[in-house]
């Protein structure tokens, strides 16, 4: 499984499934994530074993004033940071608006001739990473999905939709990440005109220092299955038929429950910090993608499937295919309220939605939490995010 900045994304899982069911695109696993984020983060991991840190302040190529017009006005200004999280020393820099907006900037001062030409190289290494899970001729779906950019005043732009853009100048390299923000290409290269000019000649700013205006994260426990009593995981969801079952990372909590159509399974992930923008990158992954992969856009189909009892049943034969077959399994949560998408459920967090009926996420106080509905009872699902939520203040 390929490693991501945000563990959020791993809950684009069973929707991109599903399309890979409907579409036949033949995705490996039921975790995979969407594939900007995939793409994106192995672009990311394998550019960066080229590239130099930046003897610049990553805070000094980017103005906030400038950064507003794509996140809104910012709520803190711009700090360095360390895959995702604020420090003194971060390679990269934070622009954050309301809403948890943000996009990040992160500049190399040397080896950036070497990572774009490793960048040309992405969708044949992904390829042959994704081959050994089964998946093959994925190298023929990163081609298409990975683009160059139009000339500028940069030697090289390639462009991950969803969306992240690496420009070169020289040996330099910098990374635009949009994922939080727009997610457009335009709005990237618009940001890498300004910033690309200012290799060699960056702006005055201390991003260290702003690093003490950060909001402090949410206080956690150090295992996700003690955040919630519980006595108010059974309230949500029923009896529990065995104990809690913390991931071995303890980022997430899996509560598993016997009822009369199977057993039911809520398995819960957070992201403890920056998980705004993991929950914007989520809400608006699949819809950047959508043309650009085939079979990309059923999810927009799949979301106009009535919830009639005929539906029903065929979807949860869907969902059981999903899950390998396994009939001692209940059907999921899309078997009562279709593939839908409502990204504006109420209740006692910031944000919060329902995604292709086959997953749950939300942010509260820049936590973000996922719950994959494979075999999950919609309202009980519901209602457990609202318990979980609750706990988080």
């Amino acid at each position: 499984m390929l490693e991501s900045r945000a563990r959020a994304a791993t809950m684009v899982g069973v929707g991109v499934l599903v399309a890979c069911l409907v579409a036949t695109t033949g995705c490996s696993s039921d975790r995979n994530r969407n594939s900007g984020s995939i793409l994106g983060s192995f672009a990311k991991r394998i550019a960066s074993r080229a590239m130099g840190s930046s003897e610049a302040d990553p805070c000094t190529f980017l103005a906030a004033d400038e950064a507003e017009r794509y996140v809104g006005r910012l709520t803190t200004p711009p700090y360095r940071s360390d895959d995702g999280r604020a420090s003194t020393s971060g390679e990269e820099c934070v622009y954050r608006g309301p809403n948890g907006h943000e996009l990040t900037i992160k500049p190399s001062g040397r080896g950036g001739a070497m990572a774009g030409r490793v960048l040309t190289d992405v969708p044949h290494a992904l390829g042959a990473v994704l081959a050994k899970g089964g998946a093959t001729g994925m190298d023929t779906m990163a081609n298409r999905v990975m683009q160059q950019g139009p000339a500028g005043p940069w030697d090289n732009a390639t462009w991950i939709p969803g969306g992240s853009l690496f420009v070169t100048k020289g040996d330099a390299m910098i990374v635009i990440d949009m994922t939080g923000a727009s997610g457009k290409k335009a709005d990237a290269l618009e940001i890498a005109k300004l910033i690309v000019p200012r290799i060699g000649h960056p702006l005055s700013y201390d991003g260290a220092r702003a690093v003490a205006l950060v909001p402090k994260p949410f206080e956690h426990p150090a295992k996700a299955c003690d955040l919630v009593p519980r006595a108010a995981v059974e309230a949500a969801v029923g009896a529990l038929s065995k104990s809690p079952a913390n991931s071995d990372d303890g980022l997430g909590c899996t509560y598993t429950v016997q009822s009369s159509d199977g057993t039911r399974t809520y398995a819960v992930e957070f992201n403890w910090e920056d998980g705004a923008k993991n929950y914007n990158m989520l809400k608006n992954g699949m819809s950047s993608m959508s043309g650009l992969i085939p079979g990309a856009d059923m999810m927009g189909k799949l979301d106009s499937i009535p919830s009639s009892p005929e539906a029903g049943q065929m979807i949860g034969a869907l969902m059981k295919l999903a899950g390998g077959g396994d009939m001692s399994k209940a059907s999921g949560a899309a078997t009562k309220v279709g593939f839908k998408t409502d990204t504006a459920l109420a209740g006692p967090w910031d944000s919060a939605a329902l995604l292709h009926g086959t997953q749950l996420i939300a942010v509260k106080h820049d936590v973000f939490v996922g719950m994959g509905l494979e075999t999950a009872d919609y309202d009980s699902a519901k209602a457990l995010l609202a318990a979980i939520c609750s706990r988080i203040r």
